[in-house]
């Protein structure tokens, strides 16, 4: 039987949930033992993958990926961490600002597959698309 690297995530979810610290240590440790027995050691990166996506969606956490000019600061993330938390639902918001000067100003804001492209970059390419036509 062939076993996913979702079905591995979730079987360590289900061992690891609720469980004490010293517990979590022992299921993580004989999981990993298990895998290195069945030579699935390859599939680590996958297994831990799928880990956080159970992980995310079982704790309601939301993985946010935010692309601005230059770094902001603590407010400004604040708000768009609450912005997020109220349109998805999320109990927490875990936002990763990445900063890109080519985007000349505004925010990428990236939510799984949605995309809200806000920036100056976006704007002027929407701008050419209807130029073009």
């Amino acid at each position: 039987m062939h076993v996913t690297p979702k079905q591995y995530a979730q079987t360590l979810y289900d061992l690891t949930d609720g469980q004490s610290k010293p517990q979590v240590e022992k299921a993580v440790a004989d999981f990993a033992l298990h895998m290195y027995r069945e030579r699935k050691l390859k599939l680590a990166d996958k297994i831990i993958e799928q880990f956080g996506k159970i992980y995310n969606k079982e704790k309601n956490i939301v993985e946010a990926e935010l692309t601005t000019r230059k770094k902001l600061d603590e407010p400004e993330l604040k708000k768009i961490r609450n912005y997020v938390k109220e349109k998805y639902g999320a109990k927490e918001v875990v936002l990763k600002n990445i900063v890109d000067e080519g985007i000349g100003g505004g925010i990428v804001l990236k939510v799984g597959d949605e995309v809200m492209d806000g920036s100056v970059a976006g704007r002027l390419e929407e701008l050419k698309k209807v130029l073009v036509k």
